[in-house]
């Protein structure tokens, strides 16, 4: 059950990918992303951000026009970058795993993006609250994110119902619901769980959902 890739690290990763593909965007996203965490959005001035880039600030204005439209950017352009990454450890969790009972599939999963929301904490600190207050940028990420997850649920309780552990009425839509819930829910209110502490968090969670709080009622005599 151990997670197969280590580096979770989106400003890390970013960086590597600019160098490596010499994608200017990508540079300049990395960096404007290194600003907003150690000063926030409203006191970052682009020439800061070109600095970090280690480009011209003019440059900067021939792929965002203005602040604002790095930010209007940032999401598509995380989405493109990051999606393969951010999919392919649960793709290994469920392959490497899928002979496990449903719920320790489940628990890797969980287990997994909630490190993965750990190792990135600046950078969700420092970018998510400026999405909170931009509609149509929350409602992106929802939209590439969201259907990310259900896809490999899915996945999950359709085999799960394949071997007679789940019901055949259980909706794979409300169960991302409840684990995408307990994920955000977990990551604010206990974001410093040490790791044992989170891991039988996370099997408590799984053991109520999956088994229901209630006493098995008394067979009527």
């Amino acid at each position: 059950m151990e997670r197969k890739d280590e580096n979770y690290d989106v400003e890390a990763y970013l960086s590597e990918y600019a160098e490596a593909y010499h994608d200017k965007e990508v540079r300049i996203l990395n960096a404007a992303i290194n600003a907003f965490a150690e000063k926030g959005f409203d006191a970052t001035r682009t020439k800061e951000i070109a600095e970090r880039a280690g480009i011209a600030e003019g440059t900067i204005f021939r792929y965002f026009p203005t602040k604002d439209a790095i930010l209007e950017r940032m999401v598509p352009l995380l989405i493109r970058v990051m999606q393969p990454k951010i999919a392919k450890p649960i793709e290994n969790i469920i392959s490497f795993n899928q002979n496990e009972p449903v719920e320790k599939i489940f628990y890797a999963v969980l287990c997994d993006r909630l490190q993965m929301i750990r190792d990135n904490g600046r950078f969700i600190k420092s970018v998510l609250p400026e999405l909170i207050h931009r509609a149509p940028l929350l409602n992106q990420l929802k939209q590439s994110v969201q259907p990310m997850i259900e896809h490999y649920i899915e996945q999950v309780v359709a085999q799960g119902k394949a071997r007679g552990e789940l019901a055949e009425s259980l909706d794979a839509h409300m169960v991302a619901m409840q684990m995408l819930g307990f994920i955000l829910a977990y990551s604010i209110l206990q974001s410093k769980a040490d790791p044992a502490q989170q891991e039988r968090d996370v099997e408590q969670f799984l053991h109520n959902a999956m088994h229901g709080w209630s006493k098995p009622a008394k067979p009527k005599q």
